[in-house]
């Protein structure tokens, strides 16, 4: 690998003593795990012994599958994205990009980006052509910027990376052109035969958005605070919209974001029985140095909320494998599949997690890093070096995430 990551290639080695969480098998248990030659070789169970294969003592640890990230921001063309590279440090070994490139500017960041990373980068192409290219007005606010034909046609040139449309819903992204977009971003996914992907802001009305969406298709940022949160369409109860789209498949994703998760919301609707299918960072620059900071920490919310470490797991594993079609490849330790694996401990204490709202909780455990394979080579977090850009006067003005939170002190 790179100075940029600095694992160690050990091409027969056994993970011992860790508790394997692999729900795509329905394994839950003391095993050990062989890897050899960039795969996974086998389950064993413990102390089996293994010769000429190293041991990694990862006693009383987690051993899970690979993370899948489903939403974070790859493409550093874009004032959000950051170097996918960082995701290694808490684990996730396929991060998947929301959007932040269509089909102008996907080329170059394929070229600069995908095919270059030492970890396995999938995207969601915007139904803008640009993308997410700016922090100073919405994409869709020009209409002239949507080329359904074109978006397809990429899409198509790019099966073995591009795994859906992403269109951002709001008065943000879209001025008045929420419904219009939503129309185009899905005759692009039929086209390419791939999920669409939403991100719903302040302006997007769930009860005019979710009848069109189609089983498979993702909700992201579930639980935004915007408009009293968008679930409850303003009310107390969960719209009526939501819960006919769970039924029919569609998929309610996290995405964190500095923005798009709200303490208040969350507990709202888990308090009527509603929770999230897949977890996701939306991690970008706005986010990455808090309140997301990284996948685990995200996961270590659900935690502390009460989901149980197997559904924790299974929401970033397993299940956006399935919602990205990649469930013959990604989110689980079948022998045979390349070895991405990540290693994790959870750790007791006091910890202060926070929403993108303003509001704080108290936790008394974590999840914490302690290795990743990604493709056979062990990456410890701190051998994982990715430089950052500063922050600049445009991203305090945006309002959200870190600078905010710094400013404030």
């Amino acid at each position: 690998m790179s100075p940029a990551a600095e694992g160690t290639r050990t091409g027969d080695f056994v993970l011992r003593g860790g508790r394997i969480i692999d729900p795509g098998q329905g394994v839950d248990g003391p095993l050990d795990l062989h890897v050899q030659d960039g795969r996974i070789a086998a389950l064993l169970t413990p102390g089996a012994a293994m010769d000429g294969a190293n041991d990694y003592d990862v006693s009383g640890a987690i051993v899970a599958p690979g993370l899948v990230d489903l939403h974070g921001h790859w493409y550093e063309g874009s004032p959000w994205g950051i170097d996918p590279l960082i995701s290694l440090r808490g684990g996730v070994t396929t991060p998947c990009d929301a959007g932040t490139t269509g089909y102008e500017n996907f080329g170059a960041f394929r070229r600069t980006i995908i095919d270059r990373s030492e970890v396995r980068v999938l995207a969601f192409l915007h139904i803008g052509s640009l993308g997410c290219a700016s922090m100073l007005a919405g994409e869709l606010e020009d209409f002239r910027y949507v080329r359904v034909p074109e978006t397809i046609e990429t899409i198509l040139a790019n099966r073995d990376t591009i795994v859906g449309v992403k269109a951002r819903l709001g008065r943000g992204p879209c001025g008045p052109n929420v419904m219009a977009a939503l129309e185009a971003a899905l005759e692009a996914a039929a086209g390419g035969g791939v999920p669409l992907m939403v991100h719903v802001s302040g302006g997007a009305d769930l009860r005019a958005v979710l009848p069109r969406l189609r089983a498979g298709d993702v909700v992201t940022h579930t639980f935004i605070g915007d408009d009293g949160g968008l679930i409850f369409g303003g009310g107390d109860r969960l719209l009526p919209e939501v819960l006919d789209a769970r039924r029919r498949g569609v998929v309610f994703d996290v995405g964190h974001g500095c923005g798009s998760f709200s303490w208040e919301i969350y507990h709202r609707a888990q308090d009527q029985g509603f929770g999230f299918d897949t977890i996701s960072t939306d991690l970008h620059r706005l986010s990455v140095e808090g309140p997301v900071f990284d996948m685990l920490t995200t996961m270590s919310k659900f935690l502390h909320t009460g989901s149980s470490i197997p559904d924790i797991v299974a929401a970033s594993t397993w299940h956006p494998a399935a919602v990205i079609g990649r469930k013959h490849e990604l989110g689980t330790l079948a022998p045979g599949r390349r070895a991405d694996v990540a290693v994790f401990g959870i750790e007791p204490g006091a910890f202060v997690f926070h929403d993108a709202f303003g509001r704080t909780e108290r936790a008394n455990r974590r999840f914490v890093p302690l290795m990743t394979v990604n493709g056979g080579i062990v990456v410890r977090p701190d051998e994982v070096n990715v430089e950052l850009r500063p922050y600049t006067s445009g991203d305090r003005a945006v309002g959200c995430g870190a600078p905010l939170m710094e400013s404030a002190g």
